[in-house]
């Protein structure tokens, strides 16, 4: 499933642009939430409803101990 096809809304498409930016695989709520301009809550709201569907939480924390997102399709299932 492709995130351009799938996502329509404004605030959804900011984040996902985010973590389909060249420069990550991985992404903080908070980096995300920087780049955007959305609240952390508003992303984390977007992740949770796409999770496991265009998205995934690594099972490893960043190094400041915050939970990484990515695409499905950039880091797999």
């Amino acid at each position: 499933m492709n995130w351009q096809d799938t996502v329509t809304d404004a605030d959804e498409r900011k984040v996902f642009m985010a973590l389909d930016g060249a420069n990550y695989t991985w992404r903080t709520m908070s980096g995300i939430a920087r780049q955007t301009g959305l609240s952390e809550d508003r992303v984390s709201e977007i992740i949770a409803k796409y999770n496991l569907q265009l998205t995934r939480l690594s099972e490893t924390p960043s190094i400041s101990g915050s939970a990484l997102v990515g695409l499905i399709e950039k880091v797999g299932t």
